[in-house]
């Protein structure tokens, strides 16, 4: 498979410039390269010809003058970095983090197709070949399941095989609908046959899993898993035969302790395993990409050159696209990297498609301009009605009120209490600062789900977002009115996050493209997410990312309840405990 399709007369220049029959285009000189093949640094040349590797070992080019000649002496040179699991829509987007990889030195994302799910198949497809363009390589995983409990025209048998067959979608996943694969249901099952079928790889989601689960969950066709949190998790993996995925995201920093318990084991570092940052939300970019990922697993212990092959051609292997990326070797793709160190992965050079295309974080060539206004997303605000203060009062039925647990950042059970009442009925959250309103409301079929929260902070007043798994609103607080105040200010800014405090909006983060990203560069994507989470913070929010706790509050793949258009639902179970109400 290539990855950029080639000319004839590229392909006649390539053997040429190797035989030494016609000047170079790029001649790199100087640089200890990494051999991710060998495992060694070795100090070479290294020549391209147009967009690809003509040539790395001991002999000089052919040159001309139109030869450009970058003299890297002292430096080191690895390839582009790869993310095998990307999510490209936490508040930024994909062509935004496209910029942001090339940046940093990611030269190809495999990227999450979730948060396009709501647009015409044709539009998909067209985002898909617009970013096909752009120097960082972006490839596609197709999901099996919307994550929201309901039918949704993408994932019939019929969707699921269209976006399976594209050419730019490259596996399947991530499988996050266990119950589905254990109930034997004919969607889940048709997409995870089918994309073995198609000889594409398939990841799964397995935090936790037994011994005998994961057996199953390889019969199933997963070749992959980024669920791995100990040690003993990525050996039992790649023990039934599949990929372990070291991951270090906002809401997961899980990679020191994998390394350190890898190390712990003393088996050697796997071929079968990869590095991922998982989706993580804007403030952790701020350290970087994929680069900050290998520098992590380095400080943990891992040797370098085990983390470039983790972060290059592991994951280019896994892919079946090794002949064309992952490495530093003739007929490859020329992404390239120069570092300062064998220990400091951020490069000063990239080099993306045999250009220069990026140097100290500043991009030297043109990307991708995004085409959002071909693009017809659900508009985010179809409710024709003004938002009522009522809508945020919670009234006690049969004694017992429901209450939602958060035991970390994602995960969240239910318990039924009493609680005291006011003197009109209402729930009273006076004797805990602790509590929390929280209401989620479906703006399509004009219901709403209640509840209180506990753990999410104290005293807080509002907070209100369009950014959801589900597509619903949610608001949080323990004042009603100023509940409505804040999802007031949502709507009126088209879609985001607002938060209030003392009546007045503290923090303000506009997601205008579907009311869950933006189109603004990652640098400001990351100060608005960073402003929101240090309110947050002053609030006395103690999880690790309270911006994946607002998304997955109603995002039906994760234990134990989530609050759905539906109501309460228990999610292994899939019963719904508590119905929504109507809007009034």
């Amino acid at each position: 498979m290539r990855v950029r399709q080639m000319t004839d007369e590229a392909f006649l220049q390539l053997i040429r410039v190797s035989r030494r029959k016609a000047p170079a285009t790029m001649w790199i000189k100087g640089a200890s390269v990494l051999n991710v093949y060998t495992k060694e640094w070795q100090q070479l040349h290294v020549y391209t010809a147009g967009e690809r590797i003509a040539y790395v070992g001991e002999q000089e080019p052919m040159v001309d003058g139109d030869t450009e000649i970058v003299d890297a002496t002292g430096q080191y040179m690895v390839p582009g970095y790869m993310e095998p699991h990307a999510h490209p829509f936490q508040w930024y987007n994909p062509y935004t983090l496209a910029d942001f990889a090339l940046q940093r030195g990611t030269t190809m994302l495999i990227s999450d197709t979730m948060m396009l799910m709501n647009l015409p198949m044709e539009q998909v497809e067209k985002l898909m070949e617009s970013l096909a363009s752009h120097p960082v390589k972006q490839f596609f995983w197709g999901r099996l399941d919307p994550q929201t409990g309901k039918d949704h025209p993408h994932f019939t048998k019929q969707g699921l095989a269209r976006m399976l067959e594209h050419p730019q979608v490259i596996q399947g996943g991530e499988l996050t609908n266990w119950q589905g694969v254990l109930g034997e249901s004919d969607e889940i099952l048709f997409g995870l046959k089918h994309t073995r079928d198609l000889g594409k790889r398939m990841e799964g989601h397995h935090p936790g899993a037994s011994a005998e689960t994961l057996n199953t969950a390889g019969a199933a066709g997963i070749t992959a898993c980024h669920e791995g949190i100990s040690a003993q998790d990525l050996l039992q993996r790649l023990r039934l035969g599949m990929y372990a995925t070291l991951r270090h995201s906002s809401i997961r920093p899980d990679l020191p302790e994998l390394v350190k318990g890898w190390l712990a084991l003393g088996l050697p570092w796997s071929p079968r395993m990869m590095l991922t940052s998982d989706g993580s939300t804007p403030p952790m970019h701020r350290h970087g990409l994929m680069d900050y990922t290998i520098k992590v697993a380095i400080e943990a212990g891992m040797p370098p050159i085990e983390a470039y092959v983790m972060a290059t051609l592991n994951p280019a292997v896994y892919y079946g696209l090794d002949a064309e990326v992952g490495g530093i070797a003739p007929g490859r793709i020329a992404d390239m990297l120069l570092l300062p160190s064998e220990d400091q992965p951020t490069p000063t050079l990239v080099i993306a498609n045999g250009q220069r295309a990026a140097s100290n974080g500043d991009i030297l060539i043109p990307t991708v301009e995004p085409i959002w206004e071909e693009c017809h997303f659900p508009p985010v605000d179809q409710l024709d009605k003004k938002v009522s203060e009522e809508w945020f009062y919670l009234r006690q039925e049969n004694g017992e009120t429901p209450i939602v647990e958060m035991l970390n950042a994602v995960i969240t059970r239910l318990r039924m209490e009493e609680l005291p009442l006011k003197e009109d009925g209402v729930v009273s959250l006076e004797h805990d600062p602790e509590l929390a309103y929280i209401v989620t409301i479906d703006p399509f079929g004009r219901r709403k789900t209640q509840a209180v929260l506990s753990g999410f902070g104290r005293h807080l007043e509002g907070l209100a977002s369009t950014y959801s798994a589900s597509g619903e609103w949610l608001v949080i607080g323990r004042d009603p009115h100023v509940m409505k105040m804040a999802l007031d200010r949502v709507r009126e800014i088209g879609g985001g996050v607002v938060l209030m405090d003392q009546g007045s909006v503290v923090c303000e983060c506009p997601l205008p493209l579907a009311g869950r990203f933006s189109s603004a560069p990652m640098e400001e994507v990351i100060d608005m997410a960073e402003r929101l989470i240090d309110q947050i913070r002053q609030k006395g929010h103690a999880h690790l990312d309270p911006i994946y706790s607002i998304l997955f509050f109603s995002s039906t793949h994760l234990p134990y309840v989530r609050l759905t258009a539906e109501g309460i639902v228990d999610v292994k179970t899939g019963r719904i405990v508590v119905p929504s109400l109507p809007l009034e």
